[in-house]
């Protein structure tokens, strides 16, 4: 089965650009009359793909891009080379208050990745920098940065939110650039039983900037993505920058352990987590993840209910998809038949338990017509019997590879 029928030509570009061997066939797919470039734009932007997909659409014949398109994407990717650069200043300046407090940070996330396999924090575009600390320090440090000044921003993240949440109220940069630190004491809700003092202690030193931090064990890295991308966002953002993330630690030749990785995911109990970020992440691109590792990780049901499921999630990863789902309690429901989270010890927790208790609040609703409310009605009606057909369609369930290190689907989209 080939995957594109679940994606918009946007989301098409953007995969085909992780692959630097796929010239010919990202070629053919900018050529495509569906592709919308301000859609794409927006949505490189949303995933920090703009460097990337610049680097890939620049190595094109020049009549391939339209040179309005040229000129906007090179000046996104310069803004964005700027930003790293500043991010990475502040993170530099921010271990060195730290460090007067005598207080180590483990670097996570894309910090984490920069500083070992990118190489570069422009290589990784982010918005924040995230670090992971002592629950005993970390209002030490927060009230340090503060000092320093760094803004928290009371209005837009009231510290009541975050008294029982896994980091700190964000604080922004004091230049006003839009850039923000996390103070995290934990790897988050997705993670139902892992020893912080664990991470702390099998992660390594790092050197950024004349600056000491520390960064997390492979496995650990692992974990913490798959669980930021298929709980916190619930297998529907961060997408392409989730699977690049993989992507790029299985790459570097030996640096994931996968006995340790499944080791880590069961002690966490976020087996599921990390299965379906390695099911979503061999279904899209080339990375090289073992079938005894799928198989050991897999949720007990038929190959076709996760067949089904895997289109239902693959059809929301990004925006403007050929179909999307309907209803938020469809959405949810789905998710938690994929996740499993009480049967992997969550209780009654959710990601969007949080959004509940802390609800948007919003102004009265402007009053509509009748004939408003019945077009309204049959719109849904029609989207309902759209979704609920593609999600049931005939689906031919193919063999796992023997391979180890190939795709254990041999309907592996060639995008990559």
């Amino acid at each position: 089965m080939d995957h594109r029928e679940l994606l918009s030509p946007e989301a098409s570009v953007l995969l085909l650009a992780l692959n630097p061997g796929g010239r010919a066939k990202l070629d053919s797919a900018v050529e495509d009359p569906r592709l919308d470039w301000g859609r794409l734009f927006w949505l490189a932007e949303r995933e920090k793909a703009t460097p990337v997909l610049w680097s890939a659409l620049r190595e094109l014949p020049p009549r391939r891009v339209p040179a309005e398109a040229s000129r906007r994407m090179e000046q996104l990717a310069a803004i964005s080379d700027f930003r790293m650069l500043r991010l990475e200043q502040l993170l530099i300046e921010a271990l060195s208050i730290l460090a007067e407090q005598k207080i180590d940070a483990v670097l996570l996330k894309g910090a984490a990745l920069c500083a070992t396999v990118y190489g570069s924090f422009a290589a990784r575009p982010m918005y924040d920098v995230d670090l992971l600390l002592r629950a005993e320090d970390a209002e030490t440090a927060w009230e340090a940065l503060r000092r320093f000044g760094w803004r928290h921003d009371e209005g837009e993240c009231p510290r009541e939110f975050y008294q029982a949440h896994h980091h700190l109220p964000p604080l922004d940069d004091p230049a006003g650039t839009g850039l923000a630190i996390e103070l995290h004491t934990s790897l988050g809700a997705g993670i139902a039983r892992l020893s912080v003092q664990e991470i702390i202690d099998r992660s390594k030193p790092v050197e950024i900037g004349g600056a000491r931090a520390f960064v997390p064990a492979v496995e650990h890295q692992v974990l913490h993505l798959c669980t930021h991308f298929a709980w916190s966002h619930m297998l529907r953002s961060s997408a392409w920058r989730s699977l690049r993330d993989l992507r790029q630690l299985v790459a570097d030749a030996g640096l994931v352990d996968w006995d340790a990785v499944l080791a880590v995911a069961a002690e966490a109990r976020a087996e599921s987590s990390c299965y379906w970020t390695f099911r979503i992440a061999r279904a899209l691109t080339a990375v090289s993840i073992p079938d005894r590792v799928l198989a050991e990780l897999a949720p007990r049901k038929s190959e076709i209910g996760l067949a089904k499921l895997e289109r239902h999630y693959l059809a929301g990863l990004f925006a403007f998809g050929p179909v999307r789902c309907p209803s938020n309690r469809l959405s949810r429901a789905l998710w938690t038949a994929g996740m499993a989270p009480r049967q992997s010890g969550h209780g009654r927790l959710r990601p969007w338990s949080r959004d509940e208790e802390y609800p948007v609040l919003t102004g009265p609703s402007t009053p509509t017509s009748l004939r408003s409310r019945f077009r309204r009605r049959l719109r849904a009606v029609s989207a309902w019997g759209n979704y609920l057909r593609f999600l049931l369609a005939p689906a031919t369930v193919e063999r796992r590879s023997t391979n180890n290190q190939t795709n254990s689907f041999t309907h592996r989209s060639t995008r990559s």
